[in-house]
């Protein structure tokens, strides 16, 4: 997002934070340390808050940007409504120090604030617990339509996205779910209903009866599955029925 910031580059300041670490080592296994041993000492609890900081804090940030895409899309928001607070709680709480941090971007100072590890340590509990939630989401929609098995994650959170206000959206992961078939066949008046389907070749085959693409889609998918099937039958019976008294050669017949 434009209005939040990130931790980038931070390969600098890793590689500044373990040459400091290294040089405070060497001082306290000095045995000319006596004089200046306490300063020493907390010079090196203070790099190892920071180093404990930086890591938590970019595991969350790695959380936070996987999953701050899915929970923006009101569908997900909606069917997931336990979730989405989590993350949201989180999301907020996070944007607020960053913001504070980014008006003052100073490492050992945010590394030193009283509890900023265990903080981080539980928002990134909190996503991960989210997280697990998700897929455990995505598991029970792959299991109501199994075809789902065939799509990433996010291709599928893609579906779960937009197919709640676009049904369209399914379109470009078809070919994946149903073997040569590239795209379903939506009535130009009706964007919910389906007519039929489409081939990668382009063949087209009209359903025995047009049906609605309403509700959520791991539903109307079974149904689309069910008409594929139905229509299929009754055209390779009408066939069976034809081929004997055809006149035709096999080919313009096929």
């Amino acid at each position: 997002q434009k209005d939040v910031y990130i931790l980038t580059g931070t390969d600098v300041v890793q590689a500044a934070l373990d040459e400091s670490m290294m040089t405070v080592g060497t001082i306290l296994a000095s045995r000319y340390v006596g004089g200046i041993r306490n300063d020493v000492e907390k010079m090196e609890s203070a790099l190892k808050s920071l180093q404990a900081v930086m890591d938590e804090w970019l595991a969350v940030q790695k959380n936070w940007m996987y999953l701050e895409p899915i929970f923006s899309a009101p569908d997900i928001q909606r069917q997931l409504p336990a979730e989405a607070k989590m993350f949201a709680d989180v999301d907020k709480a996070l944007k607020n120090v960053i913001k504070k941090v980014s008006e003052n971007p100073n490492c050992m100072r945010v590394g030193q604030m009283p509890g900023q590890a265990d903080m981080f340590a539980a928002w990134n509990m909190t996503l991960e617990n989210t997280q697990k939630q998700l897929e455990a989401y995505l598991e029970f929609k792959c299991m109501a339509f199994p075809r789902f098995y065939f799509l990433s994650n996010d291709e599928l959170l893609e579906i779960l996205a937009q197919c709640g206000r676009n049904p369209q959206a399914v379109q470009p992961h078809l070919i994946k779910c149903f073997d040569s078939i590239k795209a379903l066949d939506f009535n130009a008046e009706d964007a919910n209903q389906i007519g039929g389907m489409v081939s990668p070749e382009g063949e087209a085959i009209p359903y025995t009866k047009p049906l609605k693409a309403r509700g959520a889609v791991e539903e109307w998918l079974c149904k689309v599955e069910e008409s594929m099937q139905s229509t299929l039958h009754k055209l390779l019976r009408e066939s069976l029925t034809d081929a004997p008294a055809t006149s035709k050669e096999r080919i313009s017949w096929c």
